[in-house]
């Protein structure tokens, strides 16, 4: 049963231009160093961090009160599948406070915007007791 849906698009230009003024400084507080280490491996990184700050994002607007209480950026992070397909890898608290729970992704970027959509769904919620 789904039990939220958060949804967020990151305009590249704006991204482009606070990664310029901020550098490194601001990779490092929104991404976790797999993730800056998977992102400069790619022709072009930008896209690639801007979809991550995007899903982030996204599950952010999924998170109840207490769960936000646990977030912090480097305790959520997008992983790929040998295929590709991405998802969230959590750490920490917040790894245990949403264990019972699935969490989807979906990613997309084109020359101007990165998108994600993350779906916190809780299969035993359909359960009969």
């Amino acid at each position: 049963m789904t039990q939220a849906v958060g949804i967020d698009v990151v305009d590249l230009d704006r991204f482009k231009t606070a990664v310029e003024r901020w550098g490194d400084r601001l990779l490092e507080r929104i991404l976790t160093p797999a993730e800056i280490e998977h992102c400069r491996g790619k022709a072009v990184a930008l896209p690639s961090m801007a979809v991550r700050f995007a899903a982030k994002e996204a599950f952010i607007k999924c998170l109840d009160p207490e769960q936000y209480r646990l977030f912090t950026w480097q305790r959520v992070q997008v992983v790929n599948a040998e295929t590709g397909k991405p998802s969230l890898k959590l750490h920490g608290p917040l790894a245990d406070c949403l264990a019972r729970f699935r969490i989807l992704v979906s990613l997309s970027h084109s020359d101007h915007s990165a998108v994600a959509v993350v779906i916190l769904d809780a299969p035993d919620a359909d359960k009969k007791p």
